[in-house]
């Protein structure tokens, strides 16, 4: 029996990157994993390698900014699971350029993706959550949540929404035995999102996401009275919880 064992989790993004990994983590902790994202056919590399190792999760193929993709998968999850103890929102996409060449399209793509897409999807769990009276919302975030990157205002924008979005979700959802946090991944990891972004410099640090799943683990077992309304250092965090100081 795993930590998670009994417990249903939906991860966004979950076809590459941390949400791959995030994945494994999860269903290797004995969670049912339903795993989302747009790409039908890395999600089935996904379920594929989940079942070489004798892990399992179900697949959706899902646009997390359509309120339409979201509703109907959540409401397959319910279905297959009759509840979510966690969400994993952790898709997302990055672009770079100066703000004069931004176009509304490529606001638009990325705002809704980091921003709307989070919010559709926490939007849509929270009633299971409530009526069960527990759950754990993890928002992935950045250090561009925090602070302004040249170049980056449309990702930095849809981060700093999602700071704020994730801060108003955890006062507001924690009467309702709720725990919602964000994290950010405290290392450079090797992803799609990083393969465009990172200097030379960076990749030569760079690490699997699967260094950084531990911490999700452990958000994904928080209460109100717990870990909660918090911004998270994946990277630290993991490093205590495999020091011993955390369960």
């Amino acid at each position: 029996m795993g930590r998670l064992a009994c417990r249903v989790a939906l991860v966004t993004g979950a076809a590459s990157g941390i949400g791959r990994a995030v994945t494994r983590a999860f269903a290797a902790e004995g969670a049912a994993v339903h795993a989302v994202d747009v790409t039908a056919d890395r999600l089935a590399e996904v379920l594929e390698g989940l079942r070489a190792e004798g892990l399992a999760a179900s697949t959706t193929v899902a646009d997390i900014s359509n309120p339409e993709d979201v509703e109907r998968t959540v409401a397959r999850v319910l279905d297959a699971s009759g509840r979510i103890d966690c969400l994993a929102n952790i898709a997302g996409v990055i672009s770079s350029e100066p703000v004069e060449e931004v176009s509304l399209a490529e606001w638009d793509r990325i705002l809704g993706i980091n921003l709307r897409g989070t919010f559709l999807c926490a939007r849509a769990v929270v009633p299971a959550m409530k009526g069960q009276g527990s759950g754990s919302i993890i928002n992935v975030s950045s250090r561009a949540g925090a602070m302004g990157f040249a170049g980056m205002t449309a990702y930095c924008a849809s981060k700093f929404g999602v700071e704020g979005l994730s801060r108003a979700l955890a006062q507001e959802l924690a009467p309702h035995g709720i725990a919602v946090n964000t994290i950010t991944p405290g290392t450079p990891v090797h992803t799609a999102m990083s393969e465009t972004t990172y200097s030379p410099e960076q990749r030569r640090i760079w690490r699997d996401p699967a260094v950084i799943a531990p911490a999700f683990v452990h958000l994904a077992l928080q209460g109100p009275d717990g870990l909660n309304d918090r911004y998270v250092n994946a990277w630290d965090l993991t490093q205590e919880l495999e020091g011993g100081g955390g369960s």
